[in-house]
């Protein structure tokens, strides 16, 4: 004959916190982490400071900030992780290319001339790195003609309170 096995349910709700166990935990995080006597003291401080800081929120240039960070991480988030990773080092590394371009071009100082440009013309290799930047010059400049409303809901569908 088989064992029995003995085995206790766990309490009605152990296994999915309820919303008020959940705010209960967040709150007592929140405490333990001094977060509530920063806010409590930023609260109760003055609320000059309060009135500053709306102040300073309120200007079109602080609204113009917001949203333009906004828009540069709802830009970046678009991006893989892959993708970002390889322009940003290649950009480093073009960079690097062109400061020591231009020195060697400033240590001799002499101008490629005519049979210079002339040569510039034949080299396959140039030509071959040249394309994607001139597509994306078009691609760039074909984004600038485009007029957008508002620029929070462009690309996130939602709307923007912003101007």
């Amino acid at each position: 004959m088989a064992e029995r096995i003995d085995y206790t349910p766990p309490p009605k709700g152990s296994l999915n916190p309820g919303a008020n166990e959940e705010w209960e935990r967040l709150l007592e995080g929140l405490h333990e982490h001094g977060f509530l006597r920063f806010a409590n003291d930023l609260v109760r401080s003055n609320t000059q400071l309060t009135q500053i800081l709306t102040n300073a929120l309120s200007r079109e240039g602080s609204m113009n900030a917001i949203q333009n960070l906004s828009t540069l991480l709802i830009a970046l988030s678009s991006i893989p992780p892959g993708q970002f990773h390889k322009t940003a080092y290649a950009a480093r590394d073009a960079f690097a290319t062109m400061e020591a371009s231009v020195r060697n071009e400033h240590e001799h100082d002499k101008a490629p001339g005519v049979s210079g440009v002339f040569h510039l013309l034949k080299d396959e290799d140039l030509w071959h790195a040249l394309t994607p930047v001139i597509e994306g010059l078009k691609t760039f400049t074909n984004s600038l003609d485009r007029d957008v409303e508002r620029p929070a809901a462009d690309r996130t569908g939602k709307s923007s309170n912003f101007q």
